[in-house]
């Protein structure tokens, strides 16, 4: 199906302050009765009312750009109609199923079409539900396949909220561990690689992003683990949480050179940037990388139901006796749903739209770089941009605070996007299918917004 980018018939407004009187009064049930971290509306300050296009409305009439997304996994906007029919009309048909024990066509068709589009060698797939459980799928695969009890991780990345993922296989923030989380053998980190900040060296980049790899070669294999112990490698090709990092291709060529080197699985984390994300179908793509396990989640659902899963070699999966999946995993209206999301990506008017809304980011973000002395670095890669503050020019000491109000002055301006008041970061994470004019719209919004947070 071929997607037609048009102007949204509406456009974002805010009328009231923020939070308006219906959502500070829907707030306030809200702070009543949802557990402590759900109490905190200081980034969001208000209620959603209804979507629609791109578009959100809060309950006070209120209307933003929605560069969250729903976090990626609303990737053709609020109620793409050929998801919702397909997920409708499976439904209908097949209600609620447990497809790990009762197989039906959908299931079989969505892990054809994955496995038909995945690079390189990926022959099968296994459902999940969410994320998480498709990266503790993996570990468990990598280990089952090698007889190696490690796995190699990376520090900054996110893999998902169970506790053995918090505990030891880091996050984007060490608060998300902190007091609750066991400290457990089996992984060992390395920074992620970037070329902004680099460990053991002052001030900003650009840095040789394959730094990392000299630190792993010349002290982690020499002092901490022997290579023929690690069983796999544990990335993300763009680590998204941590400010849109995009390794380079000499880094993934030094990488994949040592997995085939010692023996290692490749395991790439494509959760956020698979399914066009990044520009192309799957963020490998990009490299030429050939994952031996690939993980999909949030885009993977069209914007739909649930679904993720692990996507894997036939050394990887075939004769495999390990578990994964669950009650809700891959349910037949899911799997439909998903399966049109996938036909809206078929003849590349999408992954083209993509490719524009990059281009748009890093024309307005680029210059504001030089402009802004509190603007460390600005990064874009597909449907994907990310501002880092720091808080002067020549530092790389974050600041929180300078991006907590750009977040507050472009919500203002009718900006919706992701910020969270502890971390530099802000970042834009529109639907794939954004109309260009819309965005370019809210870069312009944002970058006047830095104007006027530098300013005061």
């Amino acid at each position: 199906m071929t997607f037609t980018p048009s102007v949204a018939a509406d456009w974002p407004r805010v009328h009231t302050d923020l939070p308006g009187p219906r959502s500070r009064s829907i707030l306030d049930r809200k702070d009543a009765v949802l557990q402590g971290p759900l109490r905190d509306a200081e980034n969001v300050p208000f209620v959603l009312g209804r979507k629609y296009g791109h578009l959100l409305e809060d309950v006070d009439g209120n209307v933003f750009a929605d560069h969250v997304s729903a976090w990626g996994a609303a990737p053709y906007g609020a109620q793409p109609p050929l998801v919702r029919d397909a997920v409708t009309r499976t439904w209908d048909r097949y209600g609620m199923e447990i497809s790990q024990y009762l197989a039906s066509e959908p299931v079989v068709a969505l892990a054809e079409r994955l496995v038909a589009l995945a690079p390189g060698a990926i022959t099968r797939a296994a459902p999940t539900v969410t994320g998480t459980e498709a990266v503790e799928g993996a570990v468990k695969l990598a280990r089952e396949a090698t007889g190696r009890p490690i796995i190699l991780g990376f520090l900054g990345q996110y893999h998902g909220e169970s506790t053995y993922l918090t505990a030891s296989v880091s996050t984007d923030m060490p608060g998300n561990t902190s007091g609750i989380a066991q400290y457990v053998p089996g992984v060992v980190l390395i920074p992620y690689p970037q070329s902004f900040r680099a460990p053991f060296h002052e001030g900003p980049g650009p840095y040789d992003d394959t730094l990392c790899l000299d630190y792993l070669r010349d002290w982690v294999l020499r002092y901490q683990v022997e290579p023929s112990q690690i069983a796999g490698v544990l990335i993300e090709p763009v680590a998204g949480e941590a400010g849109i990092l995009t390794p380079s291709q000499a880094f993934w060529d030094r990488l994949t050179s040592m997995c085939r080197q010692y023996g290692w699985k490749l395991l790439l984390d494509e959760v956020q940037t698979g399914l066009g994300r990044c520009g192309t179908v799957f963020a490998a793509e990009r490299w030429g990388l050939e994952p031996d396990l690939l993980l999909v989640g949030k885009g993977v659902t069209g914007g739909g139901q649930a679904v993720a899963g692990v996507l894997g070699t036939d050394e990887m999966m075939a004769e495999s006796t390990t578990h994964l999946g669950g009650t809700y995993a891959w349910e037949p209206a899911a799997c439909a749903g998903a399966i049109a999301g996938l036909d809206l990506l078929a003849d590349g008017t999408v992954l083209a739209n993509t490719r524009e809304l990059e281009a748009i980011a890093l024309e307005h973000f680029t210059p504001l770089v030089d402009e802004i002395d509190q603007l460390g670095d600005a990064r874009a890669i597909g449907a994907w941009a990310c501002l880092e503050f720091v808080t002067e020019r020549g530092s790389v000491e974050p600041a929180p605070e300078f991006q907590h109000a750009v977040n507050l002055a472009a919500m203002r301006r009718g900006v919706f996007a992701i910020s969270e008041a502890s971390k530099p970061l802000y970042r834009l994470q529109p639907a794939l299918t954004m109309e260009p004019e819309l965005f370019r719209w809210s870069c312009e919004q944002i970058a006047a917004a830095v104007r006027e947070v530098a300013r005061g």
